[in-house]
């Protein structure tokens, strides 16, 4: 008993003896330099207290001004139909290789998105950004009575989202960022936050705005600007292993990461983590030099023993450490423009459940050039050539025959672009396993700032017949067979005609693209089948502000 009385008497000491401590300790004095302070609060939320929290009363900032203030918006409706998505003839999913004639599988339907832009200049080099943004095909929000699981019993409605077919996730951020400016050094910046990353024609890098909600990154870069070169580079966190895949996902791409959230203790290690530099400099008017270096490192194990592995899952695999390493090189000069890219990766990638791996060995190449004649309509007629690596063994190759997959992995990563610009518009063709050929004619017609033609004619091939044929996604749209082995996947024609209105305020598109069925269609319906060719078409209203 007695010593339970001292217990309580001790801690009643220390409860009371802090407080007293601090207010008979010695306060600092103004005029005299004090290495160690004894009596520094402490700051309960690690940041400036400018505007303190509340007890009661919202607090009134005395640091807003509303001319600092500015709010921008877009607000795009897009109408699609596409008629034969499988050109007739059925898909061989990975590990499940078919052959066969099948129905039209047509579709139709209309997308919609609007987002509005937050930005305050707390100073000339700080900024806050944030743009929310809504999302959603036509007819997704279903608004009927519910009374699947989740409701209430006696037939009410839901009143959870949740629960109400996809109306949770139609609202989300697709940036929300904090910019920096001269911090530290002179044209040093800083950017925190959600954020896009964009390079160059959106090859490796782009915003994907085409996809109803596209791609944003998580994490931290910098940027050193100079007048003729500047320096970029940061950490981006594409998924976390404690929560189940990307933030963003393209509705009408489904771009996800391998596999499921890990419940071991490792799952740091597991996460997912993409670094990269980039050097722009410009030696000349009208040229650019782009080097480029990139680290995918993601960190789950691979665990899918079914599918074939190497090359033939989705882009962003998990258990792999891939290194991009490459360059892009642009000139403009008088009538002429042209630019071209390579990229070389390398690094290591599960193929097995037991630690086998198989070496990065993958490449890809892209160029494309112009001449704009000087004449009425400025037309300009275009040559174009892709081709990115693919790898022989993908349809042999699991983690269940690690010795299928011949110690490599040869199948291009395309990273995170806009395929939709750079690959035909119709989207049947990722920068992955591709020889593509292309030839174009662009011209402005009636007024020179107000309306743009474009033709365009594609050839597409497989670059091996041993892998996939990738869509803009990067999904595998037709897997390898053993007895098809033709490579001429398809051809495309694209029409686009845009019309800028309301000074420059409104635009709206108008697209078609028609793709004839190619040698390796033939061979996947079989004897006496054929494929039928594909149609695919959009209008699409777009304002801004």
């Amino acid at each position: 008993m007695c010593k339970r009385g001292l217990l309580w008497l001790a801690v009643g000491a220390l409860l009371l003896g802090g407080p007293v401590n601090l207010v008979f300790a010695d306060p600092p004095v103004a005029d005299k330099v004090i290495d160690k302070p004894t009596n520094v609060k402490p700051v309960p939320r690690g940041m400036p207290d400018l505007i303190p929290y509340w007890n009661f009363d919202p607090p009134k900032s005395p640091l807003f001004d509303l001319k600092n203030f500015t709010v921008n918006g877009d607000m795009r409706v897009r109408p699609e139909i596409r008629t034969n998505s499988n050109f007739g003839v059925t898909q061989s999913l990975p590990g499940q290789p078919t052959t066969g004639r099948v129905g039209g599988a047509n579709d139709w339907y209309v997308q919609q998105w609007v987002r509005i832009g937050l930005n305050y200049a707390l100073s000339p080099d700080v900024d806050f950004f944030a743009q929310p943004q809504w999302a959603k095909n036509w007819g997704a929000a279903d608004n009927t009575i519910n009374n699947g699981a989740g409701c209430s019993a006696g037939g009410s409605i839901c009143s959870n989202d949740a629960f109400n077919n996809g109306q949770a996730d139609s609202l989300f951020l697709r940036q929300a960022f904090i910019m920096i400016r001269n911090i530290g050094i002179q044209g040093l910046s800083l950017k925190a936050g959600r954020q896009l990353i964009v390079m160059g024609d959106h090859r490796l890098f782009g915003h994907f705005d085409w996809a109803n909600t596209g791609f944003s990154h998580d994490g931290v870069t910098f940027q050193y600007q100079q007048p003729t070169w500047e320096l970029w580079g940061g950490w981006l966190k594409p998924m976390d292993q404690e929560f189940n895949g990307f933030g963003q996902q393209s509705t009408s791409f489904g771009v996800m990461p391998q596999g499921a959230p890990t419940s071991t203790a490792s799952k740091a290690g597991a996460d997912s983590d993409l670094f990269f530099t980039r050097l722009a400099f410009k030696p000349m008017a009208g040229l650019a030099i782009e080097p480029l270096w990139v680290w995918q490192r993601n960190g789950a194990a691979q665990a899918n023993a079914a599918s074939p592995i190497n090359g033939v899952l989705a882009a962003h695999a998990n258990g792999q450490s891939r290194h991009t390493a490459g360059m892009r090189v642009a000139l403009r000069k008088s009538i002429f423009d042209g630019s071209a890219e390579g990229y070389y990766q390398f690094g290591s990638m599960d193929i097995g459940q037991s630690g086998q791996r198989a070496h990065i060995n993958a490449y890809a190449f892209a160029a494309e050039g112009g001449v704009t004649l000087p004449i009425p309509w400025a037309p300009r007629i275009g040559l174009e050539f892709n081709m990115a690596s693919g790898d022989g063994d993908a349809g042999n190759c699991t983690s269940a025959n690690p010795a299928g997959c011949g110690g490599t992995a040869n199948t291009f990563e395309n990273l995170y672009p806009t395929n939709h610009i750079v690959m035909g518009y119709a989207d049947i063709m990722a920068w992955r396993n591709m020889v593509a050929y292309s030839a174009s004619l662009q011209f402005i017609p009636f007024d020179y700032a107000a309306n743009h033609f474009e033709f365009r004619y594609w050839n597409f091939r497989r670059q091996t017949a041993g892998d996939c044929w990738y869509r803009a996604a990067q999904n595998c749209y037709y897997a390898p067979t053993a007895t098809n082995t033709a490579n001429h996947l398809a051809d495309e024609i694209d029409f686009i005609y845009t019309l800028f209105f309301k000074n420059n305020k409104v635009a709206w598109q108008l697209g078609a693209s028609y793709m004839f069925a190619g040698g390796f269609l033939d061979n996947q319906a079989g004897a006496g089948n054929q494929p039928v060719n594909q149609t695919w078409a959009y209008t699409q209203l777009h304002i801004n502000f």
